[in-house]
C-alpha cells in the first residue's frame, strides 16, 4: 500500500520543529491527520507558517504529544496489514519527521518500509501533469495544511500515471543513497 504524507513545521531554518502531519492512502479511503502539542512553542514559528500554516490548524481531537502521535500512526500504519511505503514529495523535509516519530520508546512499524518512495520528475511518467493536477487539487483543498497536501499528491500522482502496479517498478529505479529507517 502506498501511502501519501506531508508535514509542516515551523521553518525551513536549522532547528524546525514539527506542527502537523497528513496521511492518505493511495485508494484515497483511509486518512491520519495529526497536530503537535508539545514540540513548538510560538516563538518558534518562523513567518511563513506563522500566516500560511497556523491559522489551518484544526485542533480538537487532531492535537496530540508526540508520544501519543508515535504510538496512534504506528497502529494506524499497522493497521493496513500489508506492506506500506510512504510517498513525498519532499525526501529532506519530510522524511526525517517519521524517522523522528519512531525514533523513541516505540520501534518501527513492522510493515512500514525504511524508505520514501520519492514523488520527482525520474518516477513519474508525466512530472508536468502531476504539476498541474497538484495545482488543480488546490482549488478545492488547503494548501499548506498537511493532510491536504497530502492529498494534493495523491491525486497528481494518479494524474500523473502512477498506481499499485508502478509502485514496484519505481522503487527498484530508487538508489542506495537515500535514507533508511536507520
Amino acid at each position: 500500500m502506498l501511502v501519501f504524507f506531508d508535514t509542516e513545521f515551523t521553518e525551513l531554518g536549522i532547528d524546525p520543529k514539527l506542527i502537523s502531519i497528513g496521511l492518505i492512502s493511495e485508494d484515497g479511503e483511509r486518512t491520519f491527520y495529526a497536530e503537535l502539542s508539545d514540540t513548538y512553542r510560538p516563538a518558534d514559528v518562523g513567518d511563513f507558517a506563522r500566516l500560511a500554516v497556523l491559522p489551518q490548524l484544526e485542533g480538537g481531537d487532531a492535537l496530540m504529544t508526540m508520544s501519543d502521535l508515535a504510538l496512534r500512526l504506528g497502529n494506524w500504519l499497522e493497521s493496513f496489514e500489508q506492506p506500506v511505503q510512504l510517498a513525498t514529495d519532499s525526501l529532506a523535509w519530510d522524511w526525517p519527521w517519521i524517522q523522528e516519530i519512531f525514533s523513541g520508546e516505540l520501534k518501527w512499524p513492522e510493515n512500514l518500509a525504511g524508505r520514501p518512495l520519492l514523488l520527482t520528475m525520474s518516477c513519474l511518467n508525466d512530472y508536468d501533469r502531476f504539476i498541474d493536477a497538484v495545482e488543480e487539487a488546490f482549488r478545492d483543498l488547503r494548501r499548506h495544511h498537511s493532510l491536504d497536501d497530502a492529498k494534493a499528491n495523491r491525486l497528481g500522482w494518479i494524474a500523473a500515471g502512477g498506481g499499485v502496479d508502478h509502485v514496484a517498478s519505481t522503487v527498484a529505479k530508487q538508489t542506495d543513497n537515500e535514507p533508511s529507517q536507520t
